[in-house]
């Protein structure tokens, strides 16, 4: 029995529709409970179903003429009524499926987003979470690109949302939010970052704040949830894709190099770097909700394969199954904040 519906804008990406419809396949086959519906070219999209040799059950299919590419301006994915982005928003509004997944532009889904489908009551500007791989196991960095113009009151209503979104995630039952600042002194920071800190610890909510943390606590564990604004968060987010590409070039060199020589412990170098790559692939998470919007939608990577939106897909139902957002709209209103400091 379907308990997940979750729409994928098929025409999204780098590599859409192929590895789109790859990857849609591939996460019914993993989870017998999800529908997916496919927006886009459904002539396209009907092609690589085939090409793929995929099977049509929990696959529902709908058109849309137009796509907003990545080189386009945000606003067209709302311009642009029949884009399979504003199609699949539009779905997501109706209540015709529990939640999307985009990759792409990024600029698109969140104005698309925002737009059609609303913010929860009382949050003023979304935030992209994303899933950090870290020296403990995971964290929540929150907002990762979605809102550069942030005040204290959205940092603050990223802490309650991402806490949800952790314990739905994670299990984590009391998460520590920690916010990203050039110092972990009290005092620390811009005039932003200092009122921010100021909301936190007054304790409105009932949030595990465990102060200010620097970048070199981003990685080791120490928080299960990082906030800040989405400047700096993007800056976080694409210098970790970087470095981790680096590394991962550098072990495969090693590898290949082991193997050709010959070395007995070439085979164990290969499996480390297997092992490294599945706890530190942003493929492996597959995609970040937009927190704040009233509906699931998850934003993939625009160079995103078939694994990658397999897994987006498959974290949107567990997201779905959660209520997460459910909860996180009642924290809201319980913290009393929806009013004040806007």
């Amino acid at each position: 029995m379907v308990d997940a519906r979750i729409a994928l804008d098929a025409m999204g990406g780098d590599k859409a529709p192929r590895e789109t419809v790859r990857g849609a396949l591939e996460a019914i086959t993993r989870d017998q409970k999800i529908e997916v519906v496919l927006v886009g070219d459904t002539k396209a999209v009907e092609a690589e179903i085939a090409a793929a040799g995929g099977s049509r059950e929990r696959v529902r299919l709908v058109h849309a003429s137009q796509v907003v590419g990545c080189g386009d301006a945000p606003t067209d994915a709302v311009r642009r009524a029949d884009s399979s982005i504003k199609r699949g928003v539009d779905l997501v509004k109706s209540g015709e499926v529990d939640g999307l997944v985009a990759a792409g532009n990024t600029g698109a889904a969140v104005a698309a987003s925002t737009v059609v489908i609303g913010l929860i009551p009382g949050v003023r500007r979304p935030g992209i979470a994303v899933t950090l791989p870290t020296a403990q196991g995971h964290s929540i960095l929150c907002d990762a690109g979605a809102n550069i113009h942030c005040k204290p009151l959205h940092l603050y209503h990223y802490g309650i949302m991402a806490s949800q979104y952790a314990r739905g995630l994670f299990g984590s039952q009391h998460p520590k939010v920690g916010l990203l600042n050039i110092g972990s002194e009290e005092g620390k920071g811009n005039e932003l970052v200092r009122e921010t800190a100021a909301l936190f610890a007054r304790g409105i909510a009932d949030l595990n704040f465990v102060g200010n943390i620097e970048g070199n606590d981003v990685f080791n564990g120490h928080c299960d949830v990082i906030i800040c604004e989405g400047f700096v968060g993007n800056v976080v987010l694409k210098t970790a894709e970087g470095l981790y590409e680096v590394i991962a070039g550098k072990l495969k060199e090693l590898a290949l190099s082991a193997t050709a020589a010959g070395h007995e412990r070439a085979s164990g170098v290969g499996e480390l770097l297997q092992k490294f790559k599945q706890n530190r692939d942003w493929a492996e998470y597959g995609g970040a909700p937009l927190l704040g919007v009233n509906g699931l939608v998850l934003i993939s990577h625009g160079r995103s394969d078939a694994r990658a939106i397999r897994n987006a897909i498959l974290q949107a139902a567990r997201f779905h199954r959660s209520q997460a957002l459910r909860l996180m709209t009642q924290d809201i209103v319980a913290s009393g904040t929806t009013r004040s400091q806007a």
